[in-house]
């Protein structure tokens, strides 16, 4: 059976479901061109970040060269107390 208009009804409103299904697939056209934008943005901000850390690098090696030794001792120093407590705990 073939109806040159089949109707839905949504809130007690009737809806040509062709003007609905047009309607979707551009709502659905444009949340894809929305998710290519930020897909694009978000590679623009990596790109950006890259970027920062490469000029901080360039332009402060020494402050850069001291947060590394603070970061890598820090992390040092948290490997030596988990071992310490693994350590114990396997002792008893």
């Amino acid at each position: 059976m073939e109806l040159p208009k089949i109707q839905q009804y949504a809130g007690g409103r009737t809806v040509d479901a062709d003007i609905a299904a047009e309607q979707l697939r551009a709502r659905y056209a444009a949340l894809r061109a929305r998710a290519a934008e930020s897909e694009e943005a978000a590679v623009a901000r990596h790109q950006i970040a890259e970027r920062t850390l490469d000029l901080t690098e360039e332009y402060f090696p020494a402050e850069v060269a001291a947060r590394r030794r603070r970061v890598a001792a820090a992390g040092f120093a948290a490997g030596l107390v988990v071992g310490g407590v693994i350590g114990s705990r396997l002792r008893r």
